[in-house]
């Protein structure tokens, strides 16, 4: 019996982080045979000279990698659209301060790095498998998209096959079509658990053919403010929308899963909510428990109904309540969002809330 737990993403920061860890939370974590999240960002030991910055580029100081290794954190996948944002130096660096930690790393193609990853432990395999769906235009080299992976492969050299999916829309609590499409159909590929992240809010999960889908576990240990003064541009995040967003409960509250393996199949053994208020996260006070209720009720109702159409009204909401008002009262973002926009997608943007289907490009 092999006792896994999987979280969201994990970006702790520029900055070193002094909060102590909740020893309750800590508990559950050191009881687990494996530890696996999303590793959103390089780290390295010194500020970096090169940066991507055609985005707001994430990276964190490596004195907060004993962070990682206090929650037990046994692997990490690196496939997501920010783990590029310093380039091959960052992925380099990243890749020995984790090895020397005992971490894990999989998801791209790199060196020695893989998109897939083979572990056992106590005579049980397990197969892990990334994929990353945003902005991989900075990334997309690294590795191979849904369609040009052989899943049902990889299932054959794993008891067990766990796909982990980038996807999804910013802050949207709900699913789009494109997700469900996806998840379902590496299920019926031969997947055994899909495990979703990147919108920075928990998503709803289904059971499809027996097989558990997590749409998204949201942020884990995240860092959403701080000041870069290397970039061409001023922004804090004080000053944006993601920091008003980030501020939300739904941002601030996020998921791990316990999963308990065995040479007859699995068990989900634990949906476990977390709250952050700075970065570190802590068990959800109880203050907030029926808030996390009524909002995991709205997100697995809107999976088990694939009603799409709640996905376009929240993305609608952000663009209107939070995209556009910081648009237009900071000019310095005017000429990347015209460059980016014509009329034609301004319609469907507003109108459909998304463009096209990702799988089927």
């Amino acid at each position: 019996m092999i006792d896994c737990i999987f979280t969201g993403d994990i970006m702790p920061g520029a900055r070193r982080v002094d909060e102590v860890p909740d020893p309750g939370l800590l508990g559950h974590f050191k009881e687990a045979d494996l530890v696996v999240g999303n590793l959103e960002c390089p780290i390295v030991s010194e500020p970096p000279a090169v940066m991507d910055t055609r985005k707001i580029p994430l990276w964190s100081d490596a004195a907060n990698l004993p962070i990682l290794t206090s929650f037990g954190f046994t692997h990490v996948s690196m496939n997501n659209n920010h783990i590029f944002d310093l380039f091959e130096k960052g992925l380099d660096e990243t890749q020995g301060l984790l090895d020397n930690a005992g971490i894990g790393a999989f998801g791209i193609d790199y060196g020695v790095l893989s998109q897939y990853r083979r572990v056992s432990v106590k005579g049980i395999t397990l197969g892990m498998a990334a994929v990353n769906w945003v902005e991989t235009r900075f990334c997309g080299h690294l590795s191979r998209d849904l369609r040009d992976l052989d899943v049902g492969s990889l299932k054959k050299d794993c008891d067990f096959l766990i796909m982990f999916l980038h996807w999804g829309d910013d802050h949207n609590i709900f699913i789009n079509a494109d997700q469900q499409e996806a998840g379902r159909r590496l299920i019926d590929q031969g997947a055994d658990l899909v495990i979703g992240h990147h919108p920075h809010v928990t998503q709803g999960s289904e059971v499809y053919k027996g097989k558990h889908i997590f749409y998204s576990l949201g942020n884990f240990i995240f860092t959403p403010r701080e000041e870069y003064e290397s970039l061409p541009y001023s922004i804090r995040y004080e000053d944006c929308r993601e920091n008003v967003l980030f501020q939300r409960p739904e941002c601030k509250i996020g998921m791990y899963v316990r999963v308990v393996f065995d040479r007859t199949g699995y068990e989900v053994a634990g949906v476990c909510p977390v709250y952050r208020e700075e970065t570190l996260p802590a068990v959800l006070p109880a203050s907030l428990a029926s808030f996390f209720d009524g909002m995991l009720e709205q997100m697995n109702s809107q999976v088990a109904g694939s009603a799409y159409e709640l996905n376009e009204a929240g993305r609608r909401m952000i663009l209107t309540r939070y995209t556009l008002p910081l648009i237009l009262t900071h000019p310095l973002y005017w000429p990347v969002f015209f460059r980016k926009l014509n009329v034609g997608k301004a319609v469907r943007f507003v109108r459909q809330g998304r463009v096209g289907k990702l799988w089927k490009k």
